[in-house]
């Protein structure tokens, strides 16, 4: 499957007549909160813990905790393991363009049994490419985003509907 990102044009394209409404904040806030130093794993790592973490995977972390009367910790975000990671992790322990957390993978080697799975965890993510290929979500998510009231431009939408049933994955 191909992926396929908005780059600024296309988020243009995309918002039509309302780009004036919302580029020049929306572009504002992606240059405010995209990091300028380091090399991509630094940038991207400190992207996902300023982003990310709190907006996303802590949020749900702590309703799911709260729901349930649990109460949750977090221990790889103690202070010195951060400022560790930040300021003296190099990159390549971090990751590579096919390996994912190497230090703490090799770190575990010394204390989990050998046969331990350390690529076993995947995260969860709703199957919306499945969604839009075959089930009656299809047809509702085209009702919605073709809509006259719908901000987003038709032909762009219909661009990235044609776009998905040749193969390339739009549907985050």
């Amino acid at each position: 499957m191909i992926a396929t990102y908005f780059d600024e044009q296309y988020r243009e394209d995309l918002l039509g007549k309302y780009q004036n409404d919302f580029i020049s904040i929306s572009e504002r806030v992606i240059s405010e909160r995209t990091p300028k130093e380091g090399d991509l794993i630094d940038r991207l790592t400190r992207m996902d813990f300023h982003n990310f973490l709190p907006e996303d995977v802590l949020t749900k972390v702590d309703r799911a905790s709260m729901a349930n009367s649990l109460e949750v910790r977090a221990p790889f975000l103690d202070k010195k393991i951060i400022e560790f990671a930040f300021s003296e992790l190099p990159s390549k322990y971090k990751a590579t363009h096919n390996n994912k957390k190497i230090i703490l993978k090799e770190l575990a080697k010394d204390v989990l049994p050998k046969d331990f799975n350390l690529n076993r965890k995947q995260g969860f993510s709703a199957p919306l490419n499945m969604w839009l290929h075959d089930s009656e979500f299809r047809d509702y998510f085209y009702e919605i985003l073709l809509d006259d009231s719908c901000i987003f431009d038709k032909g762009a939408v219909e661009k990235l509907f044609v776009g998905h049933q040749k193969g390339f994955n739009n549907s985050e």
